[in-house]
């Protein structure tokens, strides 16, 4: 479940939509003052004509969140502003032990207990002559700050990133808006998390994913290895995943994303019928995948899987084969050129 944080982020996003606008219907509750740039709201206007997901209608329906704060300042007699500093002073030490992410965290509660009053989202110019998205702020108290998003922009390559191979907004994922394509960054912190069965089972009890997986498994080197494939509808995307994961004792579920020196080199391409969606190129990883928001969206029966895996020696190329052979559901074929196997399921 953990990797698929970005199919669960468009998942709120649509929700929290729908929840203003039902809301905002029955209770006439105000909105959060937000705007948009010009060059902001034309990519969102891409992203609305490939698919269901209007951005610019979703940002400009935000409820107001800020009565729970002025809540606080009546019953308890709280200090909001003396509260923000406090927040902005345990900011200010997680950044200094280099807990960023920590620190983000009281840097928003601080921020948020100052009363939001309006955010301008634009796209700015930073030096280096990188593309970043910049909220302006404006608080109850009349105080304005610029908030750096994390999520730059490449016109010339039409990708969405974060620096340091954290992903936008540092969640741990790119977007192509050319491809209308979302991938994981190699090193995202979901290759923490590993994966199990019970990430599957979570995944199917929700109403977000519908997709089908093969798990290959095989012994190597004294690890049991698992390479695992999905393909399908994740929320408002069409999707494919590749995995390569190991453990040294195989009891339970769990499986530990590979290290470094492990990954494989791997790449894939996603059809349906024999229409091409998209590709992730080759390159090696622990977990190459990629989800491209779509209008049309089809079940994993109507989707073919093209993927290829580099296997490292002989003996591995030997055990990874033997196991798709046993496959117990017999639809994944495969050729083999050296020691490069390509798969089509």
């Amino acid at each position: 479940m953990f990797k698929r944080i970005s199919c669960v982020l468009i998942a709120v996003a649509v929700f929290v939509s729908a929840f203003s606008v039902m809301s905002n219907a029955l209770f006439t509750s105000p909105k959060f003052d937000v705007s948009i740039d010009e060059q902001t709201r034309e990519l969102c206007e891409m992203v609305n004509e490939s698919s269901y997901i209007d951005l610019e209608n979703i940002v400009s329906n935000l409820p107001d969140l800020s009565a729970p704060v002025k809540l606080l300042h009546t019953v308890f007699f709280l200090d909001n502003g003396e509260f923000s500093k406090a927040m902005y002073a345990l900011r200010d030490n997680c950044y200094s032990n280099g807990q960023i992410t920590l620190g983000k965290i009281f840097y928003f509660i601080g921020a948020y207990y100052k009363g939001f009053e309006k955010c301008e989202i634009s796209l700015q110019e930073q030096e280096g002559g990188y593309l970043e998205f910049i909220l302006d702020v404006s608080y109850a108290d009349g105080e304005k700050t610029s908030i750096h998003s994390g999520a730059y922009y490449n016109p010339e390559t039409g990708l969405f990133y974060g620096k340091e191979d954290k992903g936008m907004f540092e969640i741990g994922y790119n977007f192509d808006i050319n491809e209308m394509v979302v991938y994981a960054t190699v090193n995202s912190w979901m290759r923490q998390f590993g994966f199990c069965l019970e990430y599957d089972i979570l995944a199917y009890t929700t109403p977000f994913y519908f997709y089908h997986t093969r798990r290959f498994k095989f012994f190597y080197e004294g690890k049991e290895w698992m390479v695992q494939a999905w393909k399908g509808m994740y929320v408002a995307a069409n999707g494919a995943e590749v995995g390569v994961y190991n453990r040294q004792f195989p009891t339970g579920t769990f499986y530990n994303s590979v290290s470094d020196d492990e990954m494989l080199k791997m790449s894939f391409e996603l059809y349906h019928g024999e229409e091409f969606l998209f590709a992730r190129p080759e390159g090696l990883y622990w977990w190459v995948n990629g989800f491209q928001l779509s209008k049309d969206l089809y079940s994993a029966r109507e989707l073919t899987l093209r993927f290829t895996v580099e296997m490292k020696d002989a003996e591995m190329l030997k055990a990874f084969t033997r196991a798709v052979d046993f496959n117990i559901w017999h639809d994944v074929s495969y050729t083999v050129d050296g020691l490069t196997v390509s798969l089509v399921w």
